[in-house]
């Protein structure tokens, strides 16, 4: 069992031991604890808190930081990464500096010098946090069933958190799992096409009817139940993605712009504004996509000879400069911060892309100010010492 010592002294022993230590928890730090292999999770929270309940160099209101903890979790795990991680560099750390207003999520002072830092957990893409979201609700209505059996969802697009189609799903599966047991059904599959559209088939039945085929081929939930063998306190449940086809391209690139632009309009303008994605659940997320968010696409054109262009030599490949970078003069830099598991350790590796606006409503930072946010590789001559000679016209977008 995890010593959780400052997770209590922040939460509280009744919060802890119902949702970390209790029977049925619904936090995701109770989840953590009750899979071993997850527990380095909850290792790495009470580690963050440690951080910010014993350095003095990090103020934060506690009831504050109390509710977020409590719900959004993901996202106010990655402000505490950021929060600890910058403490440990120097900075002078104010959680919620705005608080109860909106604004950034921390105020990092160096030597009298303010950066103001607002932080995301980008999670797959919008349809991936749509499903998430269904996924809470149907998991807290599985929760409070008791039954025998487990339940497998798969289910598509137009389902969403509160809404009546999910709502009525829920309540189909819930009276299907009442006759499942006064039928004593082992197994058995059930398609929903709203809103009226319903079929159960045990497992081994098979349908001839036209009607009832149609409905199994248009629906968009599907459920199959099986029986565990002995009641529970609760409906074991699963969810998985209904698949398109043909499969959809995956525009990563874009989905970063719209998260930026988002982001963004909790900083200040006018100031060193830093903007930190945690993005460990985007596994097939590439440096290229980055680069293409914030600095524009990558383009190839030929070299010109004689006044025309032909394919002599190599082509010159350049950004086409319309990248996030380019909309705005708050975002003096983006962090792009990956989680890693190794030796018991959650590692966290932070890379630094600066921004490659040149005009005079843009601060840049320099190479030493940029290095106490992560790594910087290759991006140096993107610093302040090493600005680019051209202006671009362009006006923040609000």
């Amino acid at each position: 069992m995890c010593d959780l010592t400052y997770i209590r002294k922040l939460m509280g022993d009744a919060w802890v031991d119902a949702e970390v230590y209790g029977a049925n928890p619904a936090h995701l730090l109770g989840r953590y604890q009750k899979n071993e292999k997850a527990r380095v999770w909850l290792r790495h929270t009470e580690e963050l808190v440690k951080d910010l309940l014993t350095n003095p160099k990090v103020e934060f209101d506690a009831n504050v930081l109390v509710d977020k903890i409590k719900d959004p979790f993901i996202s106010t795990l990655a402000e505490m990464e950021s929060a600890a991680f910058l403490a440990r560099q120097g900075f002078g750390i104010v959680l919620e500096p705005n608080a109860p207003k909106k604004g950034p999520d921390i105020c990092a002072d160096w030597d009298g010098v303010s950066y103001f830092v607002e932080v995301r957990a980008a999670g797959f893409s919008e349809d991936e946090e749509r499903r998430e979201r269904v996924t809470k609700q149907i998991f807290a209505k599985m929760n409070q069933i008791p039954s025998a059996y487990s339940a497998s969802f798969v289910i598509g697009d137009e389902y969403h958190a509160g809404s009546p189609r999910t709502k009525a799903a829920i309540e189909l599966v819930v009276e299907v799992l009442g006759l499942l047991k006064e039928k004593e059904i082992k197994k058995a599959t059930l398609y929903f096409e709203p809103p009226d559209g319903k079929v159960l088939l045990p497992e081994g039945v098979y349908s001839t009817d036209v009607q009832v085929n149609e409905i199994i081929s248009k629906a968009d939930l599907v459920v199959r139940f099986e029986h565990l063998g002995k009641e529970m306190t609760r409906t074991a449940a699963s969810l998985m993605k209904k698949m398109k086809f043909p499969p959809e391209p995956v525009n990563d690139h874009e989905r970063l712009k719209t998260i930026l632009k988002q982001k963004r309009k909790q900083l200040p303008k006018s100031s060193r504004g830093i903007i930190t994605l945690e993005v460990s659940e985007q596994f097939m997320l590439s440096d290229f996509s980055i680069e293409s968010a914030l600095y524009g696409d990558l383009e190839f054109r030929l070299q010109r000879v004689d006044g025309v262009y032909k394919p002599v030599g190599a082509p010159i490949a350049r950004r086409n400069n319309r990248g996030f970078f380019r909309q705005t003069s708050r975002v003096s830099a983006i962090v792009i911060q990956n989680r890693r598991v190794e030796g018991g350790r959650v590692i966290l590796e932070r890379k630094v892309y600066p921004t490659n606006r040149a005009n005079d409503d843009t601060i840049r930072l320099t190479l030493a100010e940029l290095r106490r946010f992560g790594e910087l590789e290759n991006r140096g001559h993107l610093t302040a010492e090493h600005a680019p000679n051209h202006v671009d016209e362009d006006i923040e977008t609000e």
